[in-house]
């Protein structure tokens, strides 16, 4: 990325919520609008929990976890509200954040250094992929943020996910002992700008880093867990890390 402080292939259930842009903030951890759209919510047993910058909230439909692993989508809080009087981020886009299952080893931390390498390969770009091919994803460029790997690519698959743009940003973190996979996806149409991206995916790191340096006792229950799914099919090849890879995979 322009600063260098500054993989799963994006799992493909992501809602294009529109709505004006700008506007107020909104209300802390564990907040609740008076429209109704929650600004985090807690997934997985060992309650993980997953918050957005100001002006985006949880989408409580496109959210799925099983206790074991989660996802959450997040956007204007005014359109999941359907109330212009709520919060309204500033950048036309939608969040995901993936949480991996539990794991002692393979910490993203302890392996930043291999992570450009293996996701400019073949075998990390048909990892990043939706439909398995690595020469429809283009990597555009990567840094690291503290101890988070960031990655800005490009999936021109085939079936792209409806209302988004074909590029995403991405930030991979650790967050106790579970890997959050966390993008930041703009609306097409309304293309968001590098520094817009940038800074909307470290306000989102920030984020999810605050709300999960809170006591354990003070974060919320977490949302109810859904049936187990089967996991879903990975690229092929040797990889890099396969214990790490197949945590972010969930």
């Amino acid at each position: 990325m322009s600063t260098p402080t500054s993989k799963a292939g994006l799992l493909a259930l992501v809602l294009a919520l529109s709505g004006c842009i700008g506007g107020a903030g909104g209300t802390g951890g564990g907040g609740v609008f008076s429209g109704g759209a929650a600004r985090d919510v807690t997934v997985t047993s060992d309650r993980i929990v997953v918050a957005g910058p100001e002006g985006f909230c949880v989408d409580p439909t496109a959210t799925r976890q099983s206790g074991d692993t989660g996802f959450v989508l997040l956007g204007n809080c005014a359109a999941i509200s359907n109330s212009r009087r709520d919060a309204q981020p500033a950048v036309p886009a939608v969040l995901t954040a993936a949480i991996s299952g539990p794991g002692q080893t393979d910490r993203i931390a302890d392996n930043l250094g291999g992570m450009e390498a293996f996701f400019r390969s073949a075998e990390g770009r048909e990892l990043l992929s939706r439909s398995g091919r690595a020469d429809a994803v283009t990597v555009l460029d990567t840094g690291i943020s503290g101890d988070a790997f960031l990655l800005h690519a490009e999936d021109r698959s085939a079936g792209a996910i409806d209302g988004v743009q074909s590029d995403y940003w991405r930030a991979y973190l650790d967050v106790g002992n579970r890997i959050a996979t966390l993008s930041v996806l703009g609306l097409e149409g309304q293309a968001l700008s590098p520094a817009q991206s940038q800074n909307t995916l470290n306000a989102f790191i920030a984020a999810v880093e605050r709300a999960n340096s809170a006591p354990m006792a003070d974060r919320p229950p977490p949302a109810p867990a859904e049936p187990p799914r089967a996991a879903p099919s990975g690229g092929g090849g040797q990889l890099w890390n396969i214990g790490l890879f197949r945590r972010i995979l969930g």
